[in-house]
C-alpha cells in the first residue's frame, strides 16, 4: 500500500515574503552576478536579479547538484561541489557564488558527502528550506551547530553565520520508511509547482546478472586532465588551514550516518498546461533484485518502485546518475531500468565527477559506456520489457568542466510537452494524473 502524504515547510510562506523584497531591491550585485553566473546573463535582470519565468533553467554545478531556475523561483538539488575550491578553477564557481544565489530551496537527494556537503551551511545563511529525509535532518542540524563554533567560519565577517541561525529541515520521509511506500507532496513551490517524492534505492552493488551481455566500455579518466586543470586550494581545511578555507562537510564528527544512504527521487510538476514535468535522481539502486545500500530487499521492492514511477505524471526531463556502485558487476543496467520506468523525452546524466566510477574528466567514455548499456537492453528478456531504441530519450550529455555553470533552458509552453500526436500518452492522460497526485 502506497501512502499520500503532503509536508509543508514551516518558513515557506515566511522566505517567499522574504525574496520577494529581496527581489525588488536594486543594486544587489552579488545575488546579480550569481544569478547571471549560473542562469545566463540573458535570463536574468540587471536590475533586480530576477530569472525569466518563462523558461525551466537548469545549471549543472557538478556531480549531480544542479542549481534550477523554475517559474523564476530558485532551488538546488544537491549542494554538494566536486572540486571546491577557495578560488574558481576547474570548477569556476566557489561556495560565495552558491550562496548569493540565494535559492529558496535545497533538495537533497540522499545524506552522503558528495551530495549534501554545504548544505546547513548554504541554508544558514539564506533561510533556505531543506527537504531531506528525517535521518538526514537530524544531521543537518548537527553540521550547523558544528559550523557555528568553528573559528575558521565565524572569524570572518563574509563566512561568519549569525549565532542565532537555525536550519529549517522538512522530512520527506519517515525514519526507516520503506521504498515506494509513501509518496510525498512538497508544497514548497507552490502555487507553481507541485512537488511529489519517494523514497526509491541508493545504488548497491549486486552479483553478475546474466540477462544482459556484458557491458565491457573502459571508463578512464582524461590522462591529460591533471595537466590541463591544475589543483588548487581546497575549500576544506589543510592543518594548519590556508587562508579563504573552511569546513562545510556534512556529518563530520557525528558518527555513523543514518541518513546517507536513503535516497529520494523528486518529481518537479508545472502546474499549468502541458504540466511540464522533470525528475531528479541522485542515486540509482538495483531495481530487479530490489536491493539497495542499507535495504536489502526483494524483487518486490522493485517491482513497486517501477509500478510506482508508471503511475507518476509522465516526465520530460529525467536527472539521473550515470555512475553507480553497481558498475563493476553490472555497469548502466540500474539507470536504464529506470529510464525505463520513466520512459524521459529528455535524459540528463549526474555523478559523472564524483563517485564509484566517474570522476573529473572520464564523462566521454561514460557517455559511450551508457550508449552500449542501452543498445544492450534494447531487447525483451525473461522478466525484463525491452527498451526499443524507439522509446529512448534524447539524451542531453554534459562534459566536465566545461559544461558548469552553463544554462540548459527549457520552455515549459513547447508543444512537444504536451504529447497530443504521441499514441503512448494521450495529454488527457497526463492531465489526469497531475489532477490525481496534485489536486489541492
Amino acid at each position: 500500500m502506497m501512502a499520500l502524504h503532503t509536508r509543508v515547510a514551516a518558513g515557506a510562506l515566511a522566505f517567499t515574503l522574504a525574496a520577494a523584497a529581496f527581489a525588488r531591491n536594486e543594486g544587489d550585485a552579488a545575488l546579480i552576478a550569481a544569478r547571471q553566473k549560473f542562469f545566463g546573463v540573458e535570463n536574468v535582470d540587471v536590475v533586480t536579479g530576477a530569472v525569466a519565468k518563462d523558461k525551466v533553467i537548469l545549471s549543472w554545478l557538478t556531480n549531480t547538484t544542479y542549481a534550477v531556475s523554475v517559474r523564476g523561483r530558485i532551488v538546488l538539488l544537491d549542494t554538494f561541489a566536486t572540486r571546491l575550491e577557495v578560488a574558481p578553477g576547474r570548477t569556476n564557481f566557489v561556495i560565495k557564488d552558491m550562496v548569493d544565489l540565494k535559492p529558496e530551496a535545497l533538495f537533497l537527494g540522499h545524506g552522503h558527502f558528495d551530495h549534501a556537503d554545504n548544505a546547513a551551511y548554504i541554508a544558514a545563511k539564506t533561510g533556505a528550506e531543506i527537504f531531506a529525509s528525517q535521518e538526514t535532518c537530524e544531521v543537518m542540524r548537527f553540521d550547523l551547530e558544528r559550523m557555528k563554533k568553528d573559528p575558521l567560519i565565524q572569524g570572518n565577517a563574509v563566512t561568519r553565520i549569525d549565532p542565532a541561525a537555525t536550519v529549517s529541515c522538512t522530512d520527506v520521509t519517515t525514519t526507516g520508511s520503506v521504498p515506494g511506500t509513501q509518496l510525498v507532496r512538497l508544497r514548497a513551490l507552490e502555487p507553481d509547482v507541485c512537488i511529489l517524492a519517494f523514497r526509491h534505492l541508493h545504488s548497491v552493488l549486486v552479483p553478475r546478472d546474466p540477462d544482459f551481455a556484458a557491458n565491457t566500455t573502459p571508463v578512464v579518466v582524461d590522462p591529460r586532465d591533471a595537466t590541463l586543470f591544475p589543483i588548487g586550494i581546497r575549500l576544506t581545511p589543510f592543518n594548519p588551514p590556508l587562508p579563504g578555507q573552511m569546513d562545510l562537510r556534512s556529518a563530520i564528527g557525528f558518527g555513523p550516518n543514518p541518513g546517507g544512504p536513503v535516497a529520494i527521487a523528486y518529481q518537479f510538476v508545472l502546474r499549468d498546461d502541458p504540466h511540464f514535468t522533470l525528475l531528479w535522481q541522485n542515486s540509482a539502486g538495483a531495481l530487479k533484485e530490489g536491493k539497495g545500500n542499507g535495504w536489502d530487499g526483494t524483487p518486490a521492492d522493485g517491482a513497486r518502485l517501477v509500478a510506482l514511477m508508471r503511475r507518476l505524471p509522465h516526465t520530460d526531463v529525467h536527472l539521473a546518475p550515470v555512475s553507480t556502485a553497481n558498475y563493476p558487476s553490472n555497469a548502466l543496467r540500474d539507470t536504464v531500468m529506470y529510464q525505463e520506468a520513466l520512459r524521459p523525452k529528455v535524459f540528463l546524466p549526474g555523478h559523472h565527477t564524483t563517485g564509484t566510477i566517474g570522476a573529473e574528466g572520464s564523462s566521454a567514455p561514460l557517455y559511450v559506456s551508457l550508449l552500449k548499456q542501452m543498445s544492450l537492453m534494447e531487447a525483451p528478456v525473461a522478466q525484463w520489457p525491452g527498451f526499443p531504441r524507439s522509446e529512448w530519450p534524447d539524451i542531453r550529455w554534459t562534459t566536465d568542466p566545461t559544461d558548469y555553470a552553463r544554462p540548459i533552458a527549457f520552455d515549459p509552453k513547447e508543444r512537444s510537452w504536451r504529447r497530443d500526436d504521441d499514441s503512448r500518452w494521450p495529454n488527457w492522460d497526463k492531465q489526469n494524473r497531475v489532477r490525481q497526485f496534485c489536486s489541492n
